[in-house]
């Protein structure tokens, strides 16, 4: 007879959560409520369990809950909330509620909702979860321990007839054997189990000449059970054994012991010091096996009386051993924190997690602030938030996403209130928020103000008096900030900080005339052009105005996005420079100017290698050139509104007397940087992208410039 399995360091479980309370549980998908649903916590602390009148057991593996947390919400559904305020107060029903979510990763969370009767039972069930998942030693689990937690899944995953159907044990051990087999093992240990006979409803429809038949078919079928009383732990390791010999195990017994039934005290403590210890390992800290270790050893593992007496150990026992808590995956004493934690901070390595905010992919990816939560929980204590200006329906707000990938965007306040809520639910030892900082100064006012309002007392707001932030002095230890939230963000230069902070207290406004913005919200020409200098600028060379026409002309057709496929160059380049070219337009840029459209697709790309102030420069000295000409016979008889075809090709011909090589090379260029920006923002805006096709008129020194 096999010894009895010792479970020792197991967290406490309170009474209540053991004994079981009645809930109505629901989740965000219930159309109904479930009312009466018997919660319970198993004895060893392993699962969450429950069971409805007539229904099979449910249960959730409590390695996969992540937290239980005050409901913020009612239910989404009309019908459950009118179900809840029938069976409660509903001033207390968020009180009274509790919000269980679990999955396997970060990403994949599902989540359902509890509802007690009062409130008291509501905050000892939720402050009972969370104290069971912070045993991190449930996550590292020695193999007798994975089976006899197993075996509990087993004898709680009960049918309707409170008996274990004997399906559920063939699935555990089917797995690459014959279920055949696995029911003869069941046989010859007894558990054949009694047989039952259930009833199966099958419907169906048929089409019957656009009439719809419903078909309904009994089937009745034998299936088996088991009582819990003799399914016991011992009987459930020998079918294991029964079915997964462990020949691994028995070829190195054999050659331990030299072909004997048995392991001697010698022969085992050369096996322990020799070959199981790892060499790496400190004398004094972990000292070597010698009789008196060993002799326990076998007193623990060992069930024969005469084995024990003379120093002896079987190979069942010596299987037990390797399989025990003495030869876990790591060091059960070396889980829970054991280092000294009193050094400066910058001593320690960190658990860090990089862009926190996206749930998959990093180009068009989605982020969220659920995401936040589970890294806390899961022991990282170092996020990032990468924050940019809000744009469009978010502007004036501070938000977090990927920059430059066409990622989703979550709202920086947003984030900060799920950081206060689990920020320290898992560990007291401070969190470092990472700040990716792309916002212009108004926004980046609006963050300080939400850390300093969300955060409260947990910020560190400013250094320690006894440890200043100067060159020599220590940073503070782990011991020191615990429960505080540090914020590592790029700083000015002294004397600018120094400066704007001046300005700011004394003015109550921040200057951002100097600011580079990457995120510009542009409404037209004026608000990006810069002054152009009169005195450098090129108005005198009739290349460079001739490239300026064509360059601005053809990007205003581009950003135009033309339903035409092909755009001629120079057809009327000698008409008004703010006119545009005579293409259809759709509809949706119908109230948008080219140059509107033309700034919003280098915004929207965050920052652009085509160089929009070049492009504005050159816009305006076209406008100074077209003013200059107003008298022209050619532009009045275009304000007239003539549309002479003939005009037009001679116009056409004299305006392709000054495209030269260099010209069409710098157009090239132009073009080639800003279409990638036109793509993003089509394919942004969910239309379907247009190929815009651009031909030179042909010329001998120009064909081989020819572009599309």
């Amino acid at each position: 007879m096999a010894k009895e399995y010792q479970f020792n360091w197991r967290s406490p479980i309170p009474s209540t959560l053991v004994k079981g309370t009645a809930f109505d549980r629901y989740d965000d998908e219930s159309t109904c409520l479930e009312l009466g649903a018997f919660f319970r916590i198993d004895e060893y602390g392993f699962y969450l369990y429950w069971q409805i009148d007539g229904r099979d057991t449910v249960v959730l593996d409590l390695e996969g809950v992540w937290e239980a947390r005050p409901c913020s919400s009612t239910p989404k559904d009309g019908r459950v909330l009118f179900e809840l305020e029938q069976r409660g107060p509903r001033e207390t029903l968020e009180e009274r509620t509790v919000w269980i979510t679990h999955g396997q990763d970060l990403v994949s969370v599902s989540s359902f909702y509890v509802v007690a009767q009062d409130v008291e039972t509501a905050r000892e069930w939720r402050n009972g979860l969370n104290e069971l998942l912070k045993n991190h030693k449930m996550r590292h689990l020695c193999p007798t321990t994975c089976l006899m937690k197993h075996w509990r899944y087993l004898c709680l995953s009960l049918n309707d007839r409170h008996k274990i159907p004997i399906r559920n044990i063939v699935k555990t051990f089917s797995s690459g054997k014959p279920e055949k087999m696995v029911h003869k093992c069941l046989s010859d240990l007894g558990l054949a189990g009694d047989k039952y006979v259930v009833t199966i409803r099958r419907t169906w429809q048929r089409n019957m000449r656009n009439l719809i038949k419903c078909s309904t078919a009994r089937k009745h079928k034998e299936r088996e059970e088991l009582d819990v009383e003799l399914f016991t732990f011992e009987k459930f390791l020998r079918l294991y054994h029964k079915i997964c010999p462990r020949t691994d195990v028995q070829e190195l017994f054999v050659k331990l012991s030299g072909q004997k039934e048995y392991l001697t005290r010698d022969r085992l403590i050369n096996f322990l010091n020799d070959e199981q210890r790892d060499p790496r390992l400190n004398e004094i800290l972990f000292p070597f096996f010698d009789n008196d270790r060993v002799q326990q050893l076998i007193a623990k593992y060992e069930t024969d009386e005469n084995y024990i007496a003379n120093g002896k150990m079987s190979g069942d026992a010596f299987l037990r051993f390797l399989m025990s808590d003495e030869n876990a995956p790591v060091f059960l004493d070396r889980i829970e924190l054991f280092q000294d934690m009193e050094q400066p901070l910058c001593h320690y390595y960190i658990n860090s997690s990089h862009n926190t905010y996206l749930t998959g992919r990093q180009y068009g990816g989605k982020s969220s602030t659920e995401i936040y939560r589970q890294v806390l929980l899961s022991g990282c204590r170092c996020i990032e938030l990468d924050c940019w200006d809000g744009t469009g329906e978010n502007k004036g707000e501070p938000i977090i996403t990927h920059g430059k990938a066409m990622c989703t965007d979550v709202f920086f306040k947003d984030v900060l209130y799920q950081i206060r809520d689990t920020a320290f639910a898992r560990s007291d030892y401070p969190v470092i928020l990472s700040f990716e900082n792309h916002c212009s100064k108004s926004n980046q006012l609006k963050m300080a103000r939400y850390c300093m309002d969300i955060f409260g007392d947990m910020l560190l707001s400013k250094p320690f008096e006894d440890c200043p932030l100067e060159p020599g002095v220590p940073l503070p230890s782990p011991n020191r900030l615990k429960r505080k939230i540090l914020i590592k963000n790029k700083r000015l230069k002294a004397d600018i900080e120094k400066h704007q902070m001046e300005q700011f207290l004394r003015e109550g406004k921040l200057d951002e005339e100097d600011e580079v913005t990457e995120t510009p919200e542009v409404v037209g020409e004026d608000a990006v052009s810069p002054p152009v200098d009169e005195d450098t600028s090129d108005d005198d060379d009739p290349s460079v105005q001739s490239s300026s026409n064509v360059v601005r002309r053809v990007c205003c057709a581009a950003s135009a996005s033309p339903s035409t496929s092909q755009l001629t160059i120079g057809s009327s380049c000698a008409s008004s420079p703010r006119a545009p070219l005579q293409v259809d337009r759709p509809d949706y840029l119908s109230t948008s100017s080219p140059s509107e459209m033309l700034n919003r697709s280098c915004s929207t790309g965050r920052r652009s290698k085509f160089s929009l102030r070049s492009m504005t420069s050159s816009i305006r000295r076209s406008t100074r050139e077209a003013g200059s000409s107003n008298s022209s016979p050619q532009r009045r008889h275009t304000h007239q509104g003539s549309t002479n075809s003939s005009t037009s090709t001679s116009s056409a011909k004299r305006n392709l007397d000054v495209v030269t090589p260099s010209v069409c090379r710098t157009l090239c260029q132009t073009l080639s940087s800003l279409c990638p920006q036109l793509n993003r923002v089509i394919v942004h805006l969910g239309l379907k992208p247009r190929v815009v096709k651009v031909e030179v008129p042909t010329r001998p020194e120009l064909s081989k410039h020819a572009f599309s």
